[in-house]
């Protein structure tokens, strides 16, 4: 049995596909949200920055024990200085030894300006790491920033997009249960068949929604046909909504 719909069910047919294309745009836009790529690529430069962040703490702990290493040479050393310093000042030296005492102080005068050379440059270089440290954990800080932001983005738009959807799916409930339920489940069953579209509009010029021209014998068939009839696109199988005479 053919099923009927008068031009005015027609016309209310486009109007459904067009709801039913915005809520198909809609989800598309939720499920691009959901796999933000934006997103994405914040949270990959975030893990890069925590990863660099331990990697520059690893030096700084390395650095830390170079210069408390380096500290705790010139102290020992200078400890030792003093020491025989002490003695020599106490004249608790033998006239032997003196020579001797005296030696090993200059040595050691001498080491401990190297040693101090070199803490000093180890107390710099573990600057030069804390900094770096202090720049990577900036870096972590202004990543979790970006996240955070794309993130309330996201929602937000994820909000307005669902917002929309449930007054289109209002709309679009009302709007079917004003037509024949078996138009509507005709209309459902070639959209699920043909790539979301169940209805095109045929203009007098005899072009289908596709923007495809119907052949003059095809269209010649559908004119015959009671305007009250359905016809079906011969390319796409489409529902035909003839809103103006053909």
């Amino acid at each position: 049995m053919s099923i009927t719909a008068t031009t005015q069910q027609q016309r209310q047919l486009l109007d459904l596909q067009s709801l039913d294309s915005q809520l198909t745009r809609l989800r598309t836009q939720l499920s691009e949200l959901r796999d933000d790529a934006q997103l994405a690529e914040l949270r990959k430069t975030g893990a890069m920055a925590v990863d660099h962040a331990k990697t520059v703490q690893a030096r700084v702990e390395e650095h830390q024990a170079a210069s408390q290493q380096a500290e705790q040479a010139v102290e020992e050393t200078t400890k030792r200085r003093n020491s025989h310093q002490s003695r020599l000042d106490a004249d608790k030296v033998s006239p032997r030894d003196v020579q001797a005492v005296t030696m090993d102080i200059a040595e050691l005068t001498v080491r401990i300006d190297q040693l101090e050379e070199t803490q000093v440059e180890a107390m710099q270089t573990l600057e030069t790491s804390q900094t770096d440290l202090a720049n990577a954990q900036a870096a972590i800080a202004e990543a979790e920033q970006a996240v955070n932001v794309r993130i309330a983005t996201i929602n937000e738009q994820g909000q307005q997009l669902s917002k929309q959807g449930k007054e289109l799916t209002v709309e679009r409930a009302a709007l079917a249960e004003t037509l024949p339920t078996d138009l509507v489940a005709e209309y459902e069953q070639l959209r699920d068949a043909n790539h979301g579209i169940g209805v095109v509009e045929l203009t007098p010029k005899g072009l289908s929604g596709a923007g495809l021209p119907i052949a003059p014998a095809e269209l010649a068939e559908i004119k015959k046909l009671p305007a009250d009839q359905l016809a079906y696109c011969p390319d796409t199988g489409a529902i035909l909504a003839r809103t103006e005479l053909v």
